[in-house]
């Protein structure tokens, strides 16, 4: 098998050999990209999952996640830091910051105003993460529509120069043109292997990047819905307690 190809390769002309060469960089890069990318979104996926599910123990309580948050990572943290930083800053107003977020109650009912700007907030922060995971992806994209068109031309090249050969002597000659056509071939059978594992590789980054981007629409949206169902009063007893301090 590694005869057949060094064979068609020294068969090419150097702008074949040039895109063999070529493609085979590529490849070496796309290989790089995709285990970086696919190490990244999976970490990425399972911090996000972590925090998810202790917001579900914590019965979808915002304020009870807020006491514990520095003990998880990722990018849905930072959402949930977004919201609890927003919501801390309009309680910060009357004065009820402390109270609400020590004893996990709101001290009084957020507004739908308020409720907006903390769902603007942290959907400002989505935006941002979402972008972050996409870049390099125009780059892969690239490369799965790129490689194959790159191979194709390094055929077509190849069989035009075979086909200028046999006109030259003005007779076909399979012994003479047989390794010129495998050598342009070679760079199909290239630019496909490179295509391939990256399109694979392609679709299911942006599986796993829309999978990620749909938990934490879900969970801003959960965080949100939350913030209307929190108790809004104190019991007398907390209360007093809180204000003697």
């Amino acid at each position: 098998m590694i005869e057949t190809v060094l064979y068609a390769f020294w068969q090419s002309d150097r702008m074949g050999q040039a895109i063999v060469i070529v493609l085979l960089l590529v490849s070496a890069y796309a290989w790089c990209l995709m285990l970086h990318k696919i190490s990244s979104l999976l970490e990425i996926r399972r911090h996000c999952n972590k925090l998810r599910q202790a917001f579900e123990q914590a019965s979808y309580s915002p304020l009870s996640i807020a006491n514990t948050l520095q003990q998880y990572q990722g990018p849905l943290k930072e959402v949930c830091e977004a919201g609890i930083s927003e919501l801390k800053k309009i309680l910060q107003r009357d004065g009820s910051q402390g109270l609400s977020f020590r004893h996990c109650l709101l001290s009084r009912k957020l507004t739908d105003d308020e409720i907006d700007k903390i769902r603007s907030t942290m959907n400002r922060v989505v935006t941002t993460h979402s972008l972050r995971m996409q870049e390099r992806m125009p780059t892969l994209g690239s490369i799965v529509s790129m490689s194959p068109m790159l191979g194709l031309f390094g055929t077509v090249w190849g069989v035009m120069l075979t086909f200028i050969g046999i006109a030259r002597v003005g007779r076909p000659d399979l012994m003479a043109i047989a390794p010129g056509i495998s050598g342009a071939l070679l760079t199909t059978v290239a630019g496909l292997l490179v295509a391939m594992p990256s399109l694979v590789a392609y679709n299911s980054l942006v599986a796993l990047q829309d999978a990620i981007e749909v938990s934490m629409d879900t969970f801003t949206e959960d965080f949100i819905s939350s913030l209307r169902l929190e108790e809004t009063k104190l019991p007398q007893s907390v209360r007093q307690e809180a204000e003697d301090e």
